[in-house]
């Protein structure tokens, strides 16, 4: 039996853990630590300020979540390439229609109103950032695949929206004002529990996003304006 002193040791590297786990899926899917970078544990543990534990705790979930793969002794960020995405989104689209089906007359006023209000709130692509846009764009279609009552679809919608974010952020057109209209209708058909509209609304909504990322690749797209850095107390640009 574990003694309280062990017992408090084990809680906090869960929670490290956690942390490293958290911070380091964020590294990847902004880029700075993109696909075929292979991941130290004793660097990447001097980076977040913690011990080599529970960041090699945190490596070996990651793997076995599909974020990184061993090669090897190695570990390495898996990539995720022009193919692999346009699956994913095809996949999405399928999945993503019949959730919004589903929750077609689901969502409460006061959720709508929230979710309306995380939309709207986006005013002008410079002063949205990227952590800011992706977490309004979670909002939106995981409280939608939450609603439609299936947790499976439900876990499937997060795991494939990470997916894609491991695309990278530069490769992905933020499509900020189409995307905002696309979103508020897709939540309009809901209110209504019009299932068949809120589906395809859905269904165009990432048939879109979709012809953007190739529009982009094929630079037929032009860029948005990049979110202003922030600026921290210590001027340090983030």
């Amino acid at each position: 039996m574990l003694s309280p002193t062990e017992t408090a040791a084990a809680l906090d590297d869960g929670s490290l853990s956690e942390r490293a786990m958290t911070a380091i899926r964020r590294m990847i899917f902004s880029g700075d630590l993109p696909g075929g970078t292979v991941v130290q544990d004793r660097k990447l543990a001097e980076q977040l300020g913690l011990s080599r534990t529970p960041v090699r705790e945190a490596l070996g979930r990651l793997a076995g979540e599909g974020y990184l793969r061993r090669d090897g002794r190695l570990l390495t960020v898996q990539g995720v390439s022009v193919e692999d995405v346009m699956e994913i989104l095809a996949t999405r689209r399928a999945l993503e229609g019949e959730t919004a089906r589903l929750a077609a007359g689901r969502l409460s006023p006061e959720q709508l109103a929230a979710i309306r209000g995380a939309i709207e709130g986006m005013v002008e692509p410079r002063a949205v950032s990227h952590d800011r846009h992706w977490s309004v764009d979670d909002l939106v279609h995981l409280s939608i695949a939450e609603a439609s009552g299936n947790r499976l679809m439900a876990r499937l919608v997060k795991e494939l929206r990470e997916r894609t974010r491991m695309f990278g952020l530069s490769r992905i057109p933020r499509r900020f004002n189409p995307g905002k209209g696309e979103h508020l209708a897709i939540l309009s058909a809901i209110e209504r529990a019009d299932g068949a509209a809120a589906a395809e609304a859905m269904r165009r909504h990432i048939d879109n996003a979709r012809q953007g990322i190739l529009d982009l690749l094929a630079g037929t797209l032009p860029r948005e304006p990049e979110p202003n850095p922030v600026i921290s107390v210590s001027g340090t640009r983030t």
